[in-house]
């Protein structure tokens, strides 16, 4: 399987470091010289791993950062700029980045990062999480069990932490949740009311175990998975 990447940097020797770094037996690469187009293809596109300098054309790094994290959140972003001030940091990782790589940079530890980045998200991808051992669910009853124990859950309450449950470890906006709710005609409930949902389905978890299943990721949503 290639991953895939989107570089998008403006100058064309850096783009050209970057990508001749990169093996081609194990990467699609895809270049955007300035921010509109990346926007362009980040709407079109899912990419395991976004390339983003700060300093873009038409639109900055930081406006795609946010873009690429509310779009896609499991897309891995690594930020490379000259800006090399913690303000700049802290903006960058407050905004979503996983790793930012002051320039000038070795075209070798920008692919190094790269794989590392990757390889790291795909084992928290495949490990195994503690507490589902101790949850079932019965399709059929349409219910879910904690340690042997029935959790008595309202429909609504059922059927967010059926999509929690059926995909771990993939963080759902308020959003995305709000959504799902509203296709499936379970009902018309905003951001304030998905955040009551969860806090009701902990509640009730909290009776059976002292597992934090549902997991809180700041500023993004909810997820199955112990950070």
């Amino acid at each position: 399987m290639l991953y895939k990447i989107l570089i998008v940097e403006d100058e064309p020797d850096i783009v050209k470091l970057i990508h001749n770094r990169l093996d081609k037996n194990k990467f699609d690469v895809t270049i955007a010289e300035d921010g509109a187009k990346a926007l362009a293809n980040i709407s079109m596109h899912h990419y395991d791993l976004v390339t983003v300098d700060i300093m873009l054309p038409h639109v900055d790094g930081f406006t795609l950062c946010e873009a690429v994290r509310k779009r896609h959140k499991d897309s891995l972003i690594l930020m490379i700029s000259a800006l090399d001030t913690m303000k700049k940091k802290e903006k960058a990782y407050l905004l979503g980045a996983d790793d930012y790589i002051p320039k000038p940079f070795s075209p070798k530890l920008v692919a190094l990062k790269i794989e590392s980045l990757l390889k790291r998200r795909v084992e928290m991808l495949n490990a195994p999480l503690p507490f589902c051992a101790n949850i079932q669910h019965d399709e059929a009853l349409k219910l879910f069990y904690i340690q042997g124990n029935p959790l008595t859950l309202t429909w609504s309450e059922y059927t967010i932490f059926k999509i929690l449950f059926e995909t771990p470890k993939k963080v759902f906006s308020k959003e995305e949740l709000s959504q799902i709710l509203y296709n499936e005609d379970i009902g018309n409930i905003d951001q304030k009311g998905i955040c009551t949902h969860i806090y009701q389905i902990r509640k009730k978890i909290a009776q059976q175990s002292k597992d934090e299943i549902i997991k809180t990721i700041r500023n993004v949503g909810y997820t199955l998975y112990e950070c």
